[in-house]
This record gives C-alpha cells, structure tokens and sequence, in this order.
C-alpha cells in the first residue's frame, strides 16, 4: 500500500492515514536539495509532525516512507507503521 504519488518521491517523507486497505497522504516534507547526502536534516521536523498529528487523531493508523530509492515510493521506502512500530 504505497503512498499516493508525490513530487521528487526521493527527496520527500510521506506520512499516510491507513482506511481500510487505502492509504491516503497527509503530510508530505518539503523537498530535500538535490544530491542530498542525509536526511537527517529533514527527519526530526517529519518525526514531530508525525508525532502532532497522531496526538490530534488518536487511534488512526498511519505510515511513514522514507525518501524513495528513485521514482515513486514503494511498501519498501517505508521506514514506520502505528500498526507495528514503537514510539517515535
């Protein structure tokens, strides 16, 4: 269950709600530069919004993916499930 396709998928985080079997986007990062060594610039602002967004819709399952390994992201770029995960 991939996100919904974004803008340079290798250089955004996704975070997805799960209905059912769909998973919809509900917050997309701003786009790291080109030839970005690390995201580690991005991914503590991601994990906040995260984090905000869980408080606010208790209950509701979600996803985070990782920037893509080039072109749109997979089940693979996923990087946390509320489902499966430990805290954030």
């Amino acid at each position: 269950m991939p996100p919904e396709p974004v803008t340079f998928p290798e250089r955004r985080f996704v975070i997805t709600r799960i209905d059912g079997g769909v998973e919809t986007n509900v917050i997309a990062s701003t786009p790291l530069p080109a030839n970005y060594t690390t995201d580690s610039a991005v991914r503590p602002g991601v994990m906040d919004n995260c984090r905000t967004w869980l408080a606010a819709n208790p209950g509701v399952p979600i996803r985070i993916y990782s920037p893509s390994n080039g072109g749109p992201h997979t089940d693979g770029d996923c990087v946390w499930d509320s489902r499966t995960g430990g805290p954030l």
